[in-house]
């Protein structure tokens, strides 16, 4: 199984408004041309400005499936070009309800793991004027997910995500969504997510709370 790379994008803190006042973020990300190195933390290039809530190894890379703007852009009439939802790899024909968190990938010369999905938050909403975008994100399971850096290499435009190794329990990124906000008091789902070894730390401590 493989995938394509369309937009790789990256991005340092920057302060600009919006229409509830400025905020100071690193959400609006552009495109990169050239190859450029990923390291255990990030690309070249890219940084976070919330270090508390994103970035570190597990949350080293954002990806967000190419064929869900064509969703948005049709759910809410208006045009989002890449990277519009703040991450770092666009891939054409990645679903969160195939992939499964542990799954390996080779991208360039790195190689990457799943680790978690994204948690839409209020940024999405203040950087597009549209209050409720995190919620509707959610509701449609549309969220993306990271990945943890297991080699780092350099990584170009247009390369493949290949698929090395898939992770036996296959849990995936919508059954982690499922259990996040949707099927919240399911015991057996939950007791199965904890029980993942490549599941994000700090996603395994924040549902530990739930037992």
């Amino acid at each position: 199984m493989k995938y394509k790379l369309l937009s790789l994008n990256a991005g340092r803190p920057e302060t600009y408004e919006t229409d509830k006042g400025d905020l100071k973020s690193a959400y609006r990300k552009k495109p990169l041309n050239a190859s450029t190195y990923l390291s255990y933390l990030n690309f070249d290039g890219d940084e976070q400005a919330d270090k508390k809530n994103h970035g570190g190894r597990d949350k080293a890379v954002c990806l967000y499936p190419a064929q869900h703007y064509r969703y948005w852009e049709e759910y809410y009439n208006v045009p989002f070009s890449f990277p519009a939802f703040g991450e770092n790899l666009t891939v054409e024909g990645i679903e969160e309800s195939e992939v499964r968190v542990g799954d390996i990938y080779q991208l360039g010369d790195a190689l990457l793991q799943i680790s978690e999905p994204r948690k839409p938050c209020y940024i999405i909403a203040r950087t597009h004027g549209i209050d409720d975008f995190p919620a509707q994100v959610i509701q449609k399971g549309y969220t993306g997910f990271y990945l943890r850096v297991l080699k780092e290499g350099n990584v170009k435009p247009g390369d493949y995500l290949n698929l090395v190794e898939a992770h036996p329990d296959g849990v995936t990124i919508e059954d982690v969504n499922d259990l996040r906000y949707h099927d919240r008091g399911n015991k057996r789902k939950l007791e199965r997510v904890l029980a993942l070894d490549a599941l994000a730390e700090g996603l395994k401590q924040s549902l530990r709370k739930r037992l």
